[in-house]
């Protein structure tokens, strides 16, 4: 069957994510950033759990969230576009004694499952990679039980254009297989596009120390030293929107950014 050009682009944006993340995924299971932090608890307080419900757990990453969400259901479906990336998770989930979890590698633009086979859905700092967001929150809801809810966390880009502009250059730069980080309005019409409800959305801040940042999508020292050239450069506004600190020497030592927490809901009719 043809394939148009918009199909062909969406493969090869695929393609760089999966070499990516096969190229760096023990740093992500690792990642203090990933396996760490208030909006895990967030997640599990905002999702309504139960003993018998069936959740599935995309772009799993390290499996993070996967962990957390494994005791309060009765089985979780760990995905993952990335091969290397999933064994990583099962791996790090199998030593942290998960005994519910199913493994599946899975397009989360093409899930291979059933409509309605999950009561609850998670994804974690992943759909910037996603070549097509509004595909993939679509799967999501075709997948969901009537009632059902979604909960996802990820980068949000800020609604000053020339904030967002600055937040998704050096994310690109620092990751190439990054898409887009979306503002919270796009992310509330990606879910009412799907028909989920937005019940809670909430802003929050992850600050990076700039070498660790680094160190995880494995720069080269002459890309990290012309990235933190970039962003020591950027306007005042833009320093003090992103919190940017500097070492005693003058070098770049942290900076700040913001992620959105959004619960969806499927309704029921």
């Amino acid at each position: 069957m043809p394939t148009n050009s918009s199909d062909e682009s969406n493969e090869q944006k695929k393609a760089q994510v999966q070499a990516y993340f096969s190229r760096t995924a023990a740093n992500y299971v690792t990642s203090t950033s990933h396996r760490t932090g208030s909006d895990l608890q967030r997640l599990v307080a905002l999702g309504e759990w139960e003993p018998s419900l069936r959740a599935i757990d995309l772009a799993t990453g390290g499996g993070h969230t996967a962990l957390v969400v494994a005791p309060h259901v009765a089985k979780i479906t760990v995905t993952d576009l990335t091969p290397a990336m999933l064994q990583q998770a099962q791996t790090f989930l199998l030593e942290q004694g998960v005994t519910n979890a199913h493994f599946q590698i899975a397009d989360a633009e093409h899930l291979p499952f059933e409509d309605a086979s999950f009561e609850r859905a998670t994804c974690r700092i992943a759909p910037h990679h996603f070549p097509n967001v509004t595909q993939a929150i679509s799967e999501v809801a075709r997948v969901l039980t009537p009632g059902g809810l979604f909960l996802l966390i990820d980068s949000c880009a800020p609604t000053d254009p020339q904030l967002d502009i600055f937040d998704n250059t050096i994310e690109k730069w620092r990751d190439n297989s990054h898409g887009r980080s979306y503002n919270r309005l796009e992310w509330n019409a990606f879910f009412e596009g799907a028909g989920l409800l937005v019940e809670r959305q909430e802003i929050f801040r992850r600050t990076h120390q700039y070498q660790d940042w680094t160190a995880r999508s494995q720069m080269s020292d002459e890309e990290k030293q012309k990235l933190e050239e970039y962003i020591l450069s950027s306007t005042p506004a833009i320093q003090h929107y992103f919190e940017v600190t500097r070492e005693a020497d003058g070098r770049l030592k942290s900076l700040s950014m913001d992620f959105i927490l959004l619960k969806g809901r499927k309704p029921k009719v």
